[in-house]
C-alpha cells in the first residue's frame, strides 16, 4: 500500500532553490511559448475576478491601470507588451525570472534598478481560488496595472534604497511593510473600504473573504458607514490594541508550527486561539481577518508571511498617508551613508 504523501507545512522559511544563473534575465528566457491550457487558466482567472460585484470593491487606481495596461483577457501577455504599456509612463520595466518566492535580495536588487520581476510560474487549476505562492497571474494582473501610474512607482521606489542599507532585522520589517501595503493593503475611498493590495486582488478566495468582512463590519454594527469609516477603525484598534498584540503573539506561535499555512487551516486555528486567550469572537474580532489602521509597530510584530494566511489587513486613509507612513520608516534608513 502506498503511503499517502502529506502536504508540506510552511512556517515562512524560504525553500532553497537552485537555478542556473546563466539562464536568468537573458533574451531567451523573457518570452515563453505558453500552452493552450496555460492560456485557458489565465482566461478563467481573469474572468473570475473581472466581475462587477468584485471590481466595485477594488480601488479606482487599479481599474484605471487595468485600462491603461490593455491586458488580453484570453492570453498571457508578452514581456514586450507589458513594457510597451508601462515604461513610457513610469520608467519601470518588466523582466521575467525563474525565481519563485525566494530570498528577497534578488527582487530588491532589481527594484533598485526600477525593474519589476514577474515569475515564469502559473498556478494550476487546483489553485484557481487560492495559491500559496505568487505566480505570474498575481504579478501581472495584481501589480502591473498600478505600475502604469506614477503614484505606485513612487511607492515602489521607496523600498529598495532602504532595504539595501538596512540591517537584517530592519529588512524583515521592510518586507512586512511591503506585504501589508502593496500586497494586502486597503485604502479608504469615498468613505468606503477598498482593496488595494495585489495579493488580495489576484486571489479570488482572499478577495471575496475580504469583501465579506467589509459587509460584516456594517452588519454587526462595528462600523457605521454613514460616519467617518477610518476614524471608527482607528478607534476600535486603539481600544483593543492590547488584545490585538496578544493575538499576534499567539499567531507567531502557531506560525512556527506551520499552522497558518493554508486557506483551510488559517482562521480555523486562530478561532481556537481566541478561545484560549479568552477573546470573544464577535464585534471587532468577529470576522475572518482583523482590519486595523496602518501601524508600523503592529506590522513589525507579525510573523513571516511567506506562504501564510494573513491574520490582519491594514488600511490607510489615503495614498498620501501611505506615502508619509512608509517614508517615516524607510527614508531615514535609505539616507544612511
Amino acid at each position: 500500500m502506498t503511503k499517502k504523501q502529506e502536504a508540506p507545512i510552511y512556517t515562512g522559511d524560504i525553500a532553497e532553490q537552485h537555478l542556473d544563473p546563466g539562464r536568468e534575465y537573458t533574451v531567451q528566457t523573457q518570452e515563453i511559448a505558453f500552452t493552450d491550457e496555460q492560456h485557458a487558466v489565465w482566461a478563467d482567472l481573469f474572468a473570475g475576478i473581472h466581475q462587477p460585484y468584485l471590481l466595485e470593491h477594488i480601488c479606482r487606481e487599479f481599474k484605471h491601470g487595468l485600462t491603461l495596461l490593455q491586458l488580453d483577457p484570453l492570453h498571457i501577455p508578452t514581456v514586450v507588451h507589458l513594457n510597451d504599456h508601462i515604461t513610457p509612463r513610469t520608467g519601470w520595466r518588466i523582466e521575467r525570472t525563474a525565481v519563485r518566492y525566494t530570498l528577497a535580495d534578488d527582487w530588491y536588487n532589481k527594484f533598485a534598478q526600477r525593474i519589476f520581476l514577474i515569475t515564469d510560474y502559473l498556478r494550476t487549476r487546483e489553485q484557481m481560488k487560492f495559491t500559496p505562492e505568487p505566480d505570474m497571474f498575481h504579478d501581472i494582473f495584481g501589480h502591473l496595472p498600478y505600475l502604469t501610474q506614477e503614484f505606485y512607482a513612487r511607492i515602489e521606489d521607496k523600498f529598495a534604497p532602504a532595504y539595501l542599507k538596512a540591517t537584517q532585522d530592519e529588512r524583515e520589517v521592510i518586507k512586512r511593510l511591503a506585504w501589508y501595503s502593496t500586497e494586502f493593503g486597503l485604502v479608504i475611498e469615498d468613505n468606503r473600504l477598498k482593496v488595494f493590495g495585489a495579493g488580495t486582488i489576484s486571489g479570488r478566495a482572499e478577495l471575496t473573504n475580504t469583501i465579506m468582512e467589509f459587509y460584516r463590519l456594517g452588519r454587526d454594527d462595528v462600523i457605521d458607514y454613514t460616519d467617518n469609516v477610518f476614524e471608527q477603525i482607528q478607534g476600535h484598534f486603539l481600544a483593543h490594541k492590547n488584545d490585538i498584540h496578544r493575538v499576534i503573539d499567539g499567531v507567531n506561535g502557531l506560525h512556527r508550527q506551520g499552522q497558518m499555512s493554508s486557506e483551510d487551516k488559517g482562521w480555523n486555528v486562530v478561532h481556537a486561539l481566541y478561545e484560549k486567550l479568552g477573546i470573544s469572537h464577535e464585534g471587532y474580532f468577529g470576522g475572518e481577518v482583523i482590519i486595523a489602521p496602518f501601524d508600523i509597530e503592529t506590522i513589525a510584530m507579525i510573523p513571516k508571511t511567506v506562504y501564510a494566511f494573513n491574520p490582519m489587513f491594514f488600511v490607510c486613509e489615503s495614498f498620501e498617508q501611505m506615502d508619509a507612513l512608509l517614508d517615516s520608516y524607510l527614508k531615514p534608513i535609505a539616507l544612511r551613508n
